[in-house]
């Protein structure tokens, strides 16, 4: 029986190192937002995962904000954060798209 135990508490860690890495993925760590636009910690971590990749979902971003938690909110308050990022980000030239149906993505900007 012990072995048992062993093997499973060993898949077990194997299994939280894996979330972890997954999660460390979904929001880079070393991202700075600039002072200026003054976003909160989560404001920037969605901005981060945002700039991260081509396309952010409703799910993907609550994984980054609340992954972890024992209890977490509705998901409705993914369109809160992108409301609110939004509004503080639009002064400084950079917007977020919304693709219908998927999820959001910052606007890339044509090289010229």
């Amino acid at each position: 029986m012990d072995s048992l135990e062993d093997a499973l508490r060993n898949r077990v860690g194997e299994l939280e190192e894996r979330v972890r890495q997954l999660e460390e993925a979904l929001s880079p760590l070393e991202f700075m937002s600039p002072p200026e636009w003054q976003l909160t910690a989560n404001e920037a971590r969605v901005f981060a995962h945002l700039a991260s990749r081509e396309m952010a979902t409703k799910q993907s971003l609550m994984a980054v904000l609340y992954s972890g938690r024992s209890e977490e909110p509705g998901i409705k308050i993914v369109d809160v954060f992108i409301c609110k990022l939004r509004r503080k980000i639009k002064p400084f030239g950079v917007s977020i798209n919304t693709i219908w149906g998927q999820g959001w993505a910052l606007e890339r900007k044509a090289a010229a």
